[in-house]
């Protein structure tokens, strides 16, 4: 039989698995059934020692996301809502992290690049159902596919 570990030492143990957010640490010490207060008295601890930084967590993640593939705001807005980090902070690093318009003119190129051989009026639909899903905001899809187009 196991020995339940104290909250802080479980807390340790799933930070060295991977960097958390403030919710989402909350969330796994309340489904090990701790104490409110344990849990109250390790999230102070752990953000007073910059070990939890929903701020630096949401910066990493966006970064992260972004270096596996384009992906847009919508995307990534919805995963670090997921990941319980509150909606100042992900506003503020979505806003600095960066422009859409060439993000999506490099998913665009290479989507291309793997469907040359579609008629053009069905490069549009995939093309933009392809980016939609991805995350980019509608405006900037249709922009940028409707100049690629012209130019093939």
């Amino acid at each position: 039989m196991r020995k339940k570990l104290k909250p802080l030492e479980y807390a340790f143990y799933l930070l060295k698995l991977r960097d958390r957010s403030i919710g989402e640490m909350e969330e796994k010490l309340c489904h090990r059934e701790y104490l409110k207060e344990d849990i109250s008295r390790t999230l102070a601890f752990l953000i007073e020692k910059d070990f939890l930084n929903d701020q630096r967590f949401a910066e990493n993640f966006v970064r992260f996301k972004k270096t596996l593939k384009p992906v847009g705001k919508y995307y990534l807005q919805n995963k670090l809502m997921v990941k319980k980090i509150p909606k100042e902070i992900i506003d503020k690093v979505l806003r600095e992290s960066g422009d859409q318009i060439s993000e999506i003119s490099e998913a665009v190129d290479r989507w291309l690049s793997h469907h040359k051989k579609l008629p053009k009026e069905k490069i549009y639909q995939n093309l933009a159902r392809h980016l939609v899903a991805r995350g980019f905001e509608w405006e900037k899809i249709r922009e940028t596919i409707a100049e690629k187009i012209q130019m093939m």
